[in-house]
């Protein structure tokens, strides 16, 4: 690309996560816990983040004797039954034990309050890294680097049996600049059953999720893909092309934007489901129309996780990582050059 004589800040990525300290949220009147209040053994020491029904503190643990964050239950749902969705979440997290997952401390109730105490991150999450950055993209190994770490925690979570169900960039934490995924509580296990729920998050769900069809783990795939296009490109599947975004990734050189989420059961019409939904009558956008210099590998490798038709995508994520491992050559290779790498029969990228 030639020079335009424009200066742009040098590009960081993940790498800048190492240093990124994220300091908790100033004491707002919306959560019910000030800073200094005690919940059994916790003490509150700082605000994270608040939702329907959960509010997460940093919480100093005396048992633990260290930060962890604390997934309160909000007080107006303290006197209701523990929502599904937070037993699901503790069930599904005393089972998990991997790198990429978020680590389970413990639970209980305290004050009349259910809660979780989860691992705290003082980085950001990788939406907060993608808001920072120019165009919103991550050079293009930094991305497949990710994707693979993330990629990770989602083929152990169906091995396990499960569905993750919500991938994007908000549910990837980063600890030390190593993606990390969180938020389990819509995960269900893997079956033939059709879904009661439309539970995620709108630009990254797979058709058949939408239309609450049986689900296998091409629907993760899908959401991978959308999640790695977006690292790649800066923008979601479906969004249009932008004429001014010519930026070649592979040089070395709201709360945000509008994320529906869906959920509850509330009938929705065709018309509304089209609108709400894109992907369900447009197909993904070339990611060479955001990018004009993108491997044709790698846009191959998108498209087909981006596939409508899940009997389309790979079949498992091993696949998919094993078809993104070669695009990583020289000094952004995972493991040294010459060793031998098992290619299990699940890895097959058929």
């Amino acid at each position: 690309m030639s020079d335009s004589g424009i200066s742009r800040p040098r590009y960081q990525g993940l790498a800048a996560a190492r240093r990124w300290q994220q300091a908790p949220a100033r004491p707002r009147e919306d959560f019910s816990l000030a800073v200094g209040d005690r919940l059994g053994e916790l003490t509150v020491i700082g605000h994270l983040a608040r939702g329907r029904v959960t509010e997460l503190y940093q919480v100093w643990s005396t048992e633990h004797w260290c930060a962890l964050t604390g997934k309160v239950v909000s007080p107006e749902h303290a006197d209701d039954e523990v929502p599904a969705s937070f037993r699901r979440e503790a069930r599904v997290l005393k089972k998990l034990k991997h790198p990429n997952v978020v680590r389970l401390y413990g639970s209980g109730v305290a004050g009349g309050r259910a809660y979780l105490l989860l691992e705290f991150f003082s980085g950001p999450s990788l939406y907060e890294v993608l808001e920072s950055l120019f165009h919103r993209r991550l050079h293009i190994p930094d991305a497949i680097r990710a994707l693979m770490h993330i990629g990770a925690a989602v083929h152990y979570l169906h091995r396990q049996g499960y569905l993750y169900r919500d991938l994007k960039p908000g549910n990837v934490l980063l600890r030390e600049g190593i993606p990390i995924l969180v938020d389990f509580d819509v995960v269900r296990k893997i079956d033939r059953r059709r879904p009661a729920d439309r539970l995620g998050t709108a630009p990254y769900m797979a058709p058949e999720q939408v239309r609450r069809e049986p689900l296998t783990p091409a629907a993760d795939v899908y959401g991978l893909g959308c999640l790695l296009y977006e690292m790649v490109t800066g923008h979601w599947p479906t969004d249009d092309p932008s004429e001014e975004d010519e930026w070649n990734e592979w040089s070395d050189d709201e709360e945000g934007r509008a994320r529906t989420e869906s959920g509850g059961d509330a009938p929705l019409s065709e018309v509304e489901l089209l609108w709400r939904y894109p992907q369900l009558s447009y197909p993904p956008t070339p990611p060479r129309e955001h990018l004009s210099h993108i491997d044709p590998e790698l846009e191959r490798i998108l498209l087909r996780c981006l596939h409508p038709d899940p009997a389309h995508r790979f079949q498992t994520v091993s696949g998919l990582l094993a078809a993104l491992a070669p695009l990583l050559k020289g000094r952004y290779r995972l493991w040294p050059q010459g060793a031998p790498i098992e290619r299990r029969s699940d890895t097959e990228s058929r």
